[in-house]
């Protein structure tokens, strides 16, 4: 569905339903998912590598940069990418609805002083998202 957007104030619910109905978003969104799967994929491929014993076949993502963590298997660096990038998937993914809904704080995506173009805002966030999910799934898989 193109949404045809008039530069009008939307909040709340109003604002949601928006982004519920814009495909652009809705696209990203869907390969943030993917990405987040591939990421996963290649942590739980690194971690074999190394040797761990661990059951993390069925782990999240939050699971497996912790079993990382526990063997030292990840540098500062990348320890802080990974445990960013893995609560903004958990904030996009889990909480759009509560964000607009008043049941969480306003964190890492905005919900106040928005308009309908904004829209376009959260496609590029999840967009940005979904690339920094897949290049660091990249990196993950080129580490021995």
């Amino acid at each position: 569905m193109t949404t045809i957007f008039k530069g009008e104030p939307t909040k709340g619910i109003a604002f949601y339903n928006l982004l519920f109905e814009n495909d652009e978003f809705n696209i990203e969104l869907g390969k943030v998912i993917l990405a987040a799967g591939k990421i996963e994929g290649e942590l739980i491929l690194y971690l074999k590598r190394k040797g761990v014993t661990d059951n993390i076949s069925r782990a999240t993502f939050g699971s497996l940069i912790k079993t990382g963590k526990k063997y030292n298997l990840f540098d500062r660096n990348l320890t802080i990418v990974l445990e960013e990038i893995c609560m903004q998937r958990n904030y996009l993914t889990h909480n759009i609805y509560a964000l607009f809904a008043d049941l969480v704080e306003e964190t890492i995506l905005e919900k106040n002083n928005l308009v309908d173009t904004d829209v376009l805002l959260y496609v590029d966030r999840a967009w940005q998202l979904k690339e920094n999910l897949v290049g660091i799934a990249d990196i993950i898989n080129k580490m021995s």
